[in-house]
């Protein structure tokens, strides 16, 4: 019996230090950076070009997309898991209507192709545009101007005929 009563008592001892030191359970998180430099470069030269809209970083895609209601099916967590979780770099966004305006992915070695035109053609069919910055582009106007020049002549259209 007194060895019963160690043993719980060391097995106590050992689940209240590994708790206390962090060694049971997951990992505690820590932080990171919100985004890369290289998207940060891109982001002033972003608000350079485009100072009409509002910019968001590191968007999850989550708050950008819902399961569409189906009458025939209920939709499950791994339908809005097909999305949820990804993060787009920039939502362009009008302050004053709040309207997205366009989606900004700043490509780099991690990205591929055929998982970029996935995510494209996701966003696409809710109503979205996005606009790559490819991975060779250095973070200058002109070079990003070349990419999302389309958005700053439509701002500018609809200031000059507002």
């Amino acid at each position: 019996m007194p060895m019963l009563m160690l043993a719980g008592a060391v097995a106590i001892l050992f689940a209240v230090l590994s708790a206390a030191l962090g060694l049971s359970g997951p990992p505690a998180p820590i932080a990171k950076p919100l985004m890369t430099r290289r998207e940060e470069a891109m982001l002033v030269v972003l608000e350079e070009i485009l100072p009409m809209y509002r910019f968001h970083a590191q968007v999850a895609m989550g708050a950008l997309l819902k399961v569409p209601a189906r009458p025939d099916r209920r939709s499950s967590p791994a339908d809005r898991n097909a999305f949820s979780q990804k993060i787009v770099d920039f939502v362009v966004q009008d302050p004053t209507t709040g309207k997205v305006v366009a989606l900004i992915e700043v490509d780099d070695w991690s990205h591929r192709a055929a998982k970029n035109r996935h995510r494209d053609t996701m966003t696409a069919g809710a109503g979205y545009r996005t606009f790559r910055i490819p991975a060779s582009a250095q973070p200058t106007i002109p070079a990003v101007l070349r990419v999302v020049g389309l958005l700053r002549e439509e701002a500018l259209q609809i200031d000059f005929r507002g």
